[in-house]
């Protein structure tokens, strides 16, 4: 269980800052990876993970698996900024990626869940104690080409 720190919701100029502090410090992984909000309102979320020593390859492009995780950290982000203050258990239940071309450069990560979706998701939530939602990903290399896309299922719940 991931308890959401109950801070008083930033000005949405420091918002994405704040959510990189509770993230870095929540889940180290996406701190190794150098992972980086960028947007976590409007509906609009993306991060930026750059090509580096410890995320590339054996051909120097971003390994797949820091793509992986690049792309399912998205639903977090929307969990933390959707549910912030909220105790709350959040899981990824399935994420499925087409990689399409070598990202030979930072990948900007980015899914659209707009207001109508996130009021949906927390009258759920609220209703039922539980609720599922999906989110389409894409991964572009800096220069806006397409590098992957995925699939990502997601579940949260009341703590048990």
């Amino acid at each position: 269980m991931v308890e959401l720190d109950p801070v008083t919701p930033a000005p949405k100029s420091n918002q994405e800052e704040s959510l990189q502090r509770l993230f870095w410090r929540d889940f180290p992984l996406y701190k190794y990876m150098g992972l980086e909000i960028q947007s976590a309102r409007d509906g609009i979320y993306r991060c930026f993970v750059p090509l580096r020593e410890s995320n590339h390859n054996y051909m120097k492009t971003i390994h797949a698996g820091i793509q992986w995780s690049a792309a399912e950290a998205i639903g977090g982000v929307l969990v933390m900024t959707v549910f912030r203050g909220t105790p709350i258990f959040a899981v990824v239940k399935h994420v499925s990626m087409d990689f399409k071309r070598a990202a030979r450069s930072g990948v900007t990560v980015e899914a659209n869940f707009d207001s109508t979706q996130e009021e949906q998701l927390k009258a759920a939530f609220q209703r039922d104690g539980e609720a599922a939602f999906s989110l389409d990903i894409t991964l572009r290399r800096e220069d806006k080409t397409e590098v992957a896309s995925a699939h990502a299922d997601y579940l949260i719940r009341t703590p048990r």
